[in-house]
């Protein structure tokens, strides 16, 4: 009996230059924007038809574990990533489907010694209205993908009258504010509590500044960095009081 065609892929052409749309995601999540979106294409590779659906809560917990961000930095990342084009945008916005129109045109040479075809957006439509998961007149048959960079669009949402909206800070930005005021020792676990309550305080309040909150919060004489000093040994053995001479040795 013919085993069947597989519908997954085990490698994936990454292209070393880096545009604009790489750039926003390093500059706005630092070193986790980079990795987390390059391990959603690992995950496309390797899920049947290459799509992934984060409409459950456990499948986007697990999916922000193996990236190891919380979930709501996760939907941050795939919003600002269906904002640049990158991702679906129509499908992440109404039915939390991730899918990558150029991670499929990168990937048909693997296909292209298959009998089994790779699957297209109208056949991924398809595929989704028989799961029930949406209708196919729901989205126009070009996807709707804007193949445009939309960064500068994103940064004027974010800037233009929403100063209260909140993008969460790397790790590195975070620790390196804590030790600049000297606070370094207390960093891991403010933005490990922080994170893991999807950036709201111990009132269940959202952060808004996550600068402020450090100085209001943390940053007092109790968790400030504790200089060591260097105290003598007690196994040392003592000078002695009176101190050898080395030619005494030669006489």
């Amino acid at each position: 009996m013919a085993r069947p065609e597989s519908n997954t892929v085990s490698y994936f052409p990454f292209y070393c230059e880096e545009g604009k749309k790489m750039h926003y995601l390093e500059e706005t999540y630092g070193n986790d924007g980079f990795a987390t979106f390059v391990k959603l294409l690992r995950e496309l590779a390797k899920t049947d038809n290459h799509f992934l659906d984060l409409s459950k809560n456990t499948t986007s917990m697990f999916l922000a574990a193996k990236c190891k961000i919380s979930k709501n930095t996760l939907e941050l990342i795939v919003n600002d990533l269906a904002e640049l084009g990158k991702f679906d945008k129509a499908l992440w916005d109404e039915n939390k489907i991730i899918w990558c129109e150029d991670f499929i045109n990168s990937i048909q040479d693997a296909y292209s010694k298959r009998k089994s075809k790779c699957i297209n957006y109208q056949g991924l439509l398809s595929l989704l209205s028989s799961l029930g998961v949406r209708k196919l007149d729901k989205l126009p048959l070009n996807g709707g993908i804007n193949t445009q960079s939309k960064v500068k669009e994103i940064k004027e949402k974010k800037s233009k009258g929403n100063k209260g909206v909140f993008t969460p800070p790397s790790f590195v930005d975070f620790e390196n504010y804590c030790k600049e005021n000297g606070f370094q020792n207390i960093a891991e676990r403010a933005f490990k509590g922080y994170s893991e309550n999807d950036w709201k305080d111990s009132r269940d309040n959202p952060v808004v500044n996550w600068k402020s909150k450090l100085q209001n919060v943390w940053f007092n004489d109790s968790n400030r960095d504790k200089t060591i000093e260097s105290k003598p040994n007690p196994l040392a053995p003592r000078p002695s009081s009176n101190p050898v001479n080395p030619y005494d040795a030669f006489r």
